[in-house]
């Protein structure tokens, strides 16, 4: 019989393989376009809106993550 330690580690390992599609679809249904710096849309969700994106927000710029860059999600 498994011991409580692999009973465990299979559990785990169902509950990710169940969670990560729903996760995955989720974001893959609204890919972000981006805009530009946030320096040159402080106001990044409001500027979106009004171009009829469903909303936006400024998030770091891989791999540094020093830059942030204002993305809009579009409508779906």
């Amino acid at each position: 019989m498994a011991s409580s330690k692999t009973c465990f580690f299979l559990v785990f390992l169902c509950l990710v393989v169940l969670l990560i599609p729903k996760s995955a679809k989720a974001q893959g249904k609204r890919k972000p376009i981006l805009i530009g710096s946030c320096s040159q849309f402080p106001h990044c969700n409001q500027t979106c809106v009004e171009s009829n994106y469903s909303g936006g927000k400024c998030i770091p710029l891989p791999p540094l993550r020093i830059d942030f860059v204002c993305v809009c999600y579009p409508k779906y």
